[in-house]
């Protein structure tokens, strides 16, 4: 699992959110997005990337409107030791991680010709975020990517973001633990199920887009092998994941997004 971070799907999302409309252009600046910074602290997340530039520039009517993101990506370092942990540092990687964009807009989207209003480019948001989350998903290896539901999240400040939902697989490649130095136990391959959401939704003047993925399903195997006539051996792997609180901690952090 070591070979790939295959869950580091948020790296460039927020850049490339709208970047179905245009290609990039000069660098500009905008705020990072406010994130719980304390919820991430105590769980143990840490920053791991950041990003930003100007991601949009296109024209309607008179108007040019410019659109320019800031991202922060976090991985959960305190999974990533217990998996290594367990593993005895065979399993080396970010099992989940989590980010939030800021996109600001340049005029104001409430100020932009008729025809052309909030709706539209939020939409534009939402539907670029999912493709781009999605390449960046197979561009670590995720395979068979599905939606699995859609809804909305309560965020803090009052808003409602729409959520997607999805689901992936990644091809688990096995790892092997050395039993003497000429005998060794093989965790074979296996699929391991992967869940992520997305959530995009408008603040004040600005659009954020946040979410992240997490593993699916638990991971443990008993192996057994017989080294010699008379020595067999059993290998428990156990990495102790829960699906349920990944999912529901991702969508807390998100409702978090300022």
């Amino acid at each position: 699992m070591e070979r790939r971070e295959y869950l580091a799907v948020g790296a460039g999302l927020g850049t490339a959110a709208l970047s179905g409309c245009s290609g990039f252009f000069a660098a500009a600046e905008t705020p990072e997005p406010s994130v719980p910074s304390e919820e991430l602290q105590s769980e143990g997340w840490k920053r791991s990337a950041e990003n930003s530039g100007t991601v949009l520039e296109e024209s309607y009517g008179p108007v040019t409107l410019r659109a320019v993101q800031h991202t922060l990506q976090f991985q959960d370092a305190a999974l990533r030791q217990q998996v290594s942990d367990r593993t005895l540092g065979q399993v080396e990687t970010s099992l989940a991680v989590w980010f939030a964009s800021r996109i600001d807009f340049s005029p104001n989207l409430d100020n932009l010709p008729a025809g052309a209003g909030q709706a539209e480019i939020v939409d534009q948001v939402r539907a670029n975020a999912r493709e781009q989350f999605e390449q960046q998903m197979r561009n670590q290896g995720l395979t068979d990517i599905r939606e699995t539901g859609s809804g909305t999240l309560d965020i803090d400040t009052g808003e409602t973001a729409e959520t997607v939902e999805l689901s992936a697989v990644y091809p688990f490649e096995g790892v092997t633990f050395d039993i003497t130095d000429s005998e060794s136990v093989e965790i074979p391959a296996e699929d391991i199920g992967i869940g992520a959401v997305l959530a995009v939704w408008h603040h004040g003047d600005y659009v954020l887009v946040s979410g992240g993925a997490f593993p699916a399903q638990n991971f443990a195997e008993t192996i057994e092998s017989e080294l010699t006539n008379g020595i067999a051996v059993s290998v428990d792997v156990d990495l102790g994941l829960t699906p349920d609180a990944y999912r529901e901690e991702v969508r807390s952090l998100t409702a978090g997004v300022q």
